[in-house]
């Protein structure tokens, strides 16, 4: 499990290289370079759900992670249940993650319509198998995986 984390981290860190690149308007993305971070965006889908709730559990228990103004330096959330591996950096981690995907659901969405976006999230959040989302849309496994590259590259090529 830890390595999935490490794993999606640099994935997402290359994202945000690129992201970068493209804002001084260098063209940083080749044909296949919208794989990095469609591969990063898929593994925080699979987790999405899980940080949400892991998010809500840590903001009841400690309400000032949710209270603006408070420093990030000083505070620190003690978790006993995680062996004192858990602080604000886990909180931190949680929120960029859940930010991430919601994010790029709203480009999905704006940039290739609801279908594609319900399509998507039954997929990568959702967990389901493609043939079966394909039967459900009309579909074939093969069309729907088509569809969803395309929409991908169009998502993390074009911003």
């Amino acid at each position: 499990m830890k390595g999935t984390c490490i794993r999606r981290q640099v994935c997402r860190n290359e994202w945000q290289a690129i992201e970068t690149a493209e804002g001084t308007g260098a063209n940083v993305m080749g044909k296949e370079g919208f794989k990095q971070p469609a591969a990063a965006f898929k593994n925080s889908c699979r987790v999405y759900l899980k940080e949400k709730e892991r998010v809500k559990v840590l903001e009841a228990k400690y309400p000032a992670l949710t209270e603006s103004g408070f420093d990030p330096e000083t505070f620190r959330v003690d978790l006993s249940e995680d062996n004192g591996q858990g602080n604000l950096e886990l909180y931190q981690f949680l929120k960029d993650d859940i930010r991430f995907v919601e994010e790029t659901f709203e480009k999905i969405s704006a940039q290739c319509g609801n279908n594609a976006k319900v399509l998507i999230w039954a997929l990568f959040v959702e967990n389901r198998i493609q043939t079966d989302v394909a039967d459900e849309f009309g579909l074939t496994r093969r069309q729907l995986q088509y569809s969803v590259d395309k929409w991908l590259k169009e998502v993390f090529t074009n911003g």
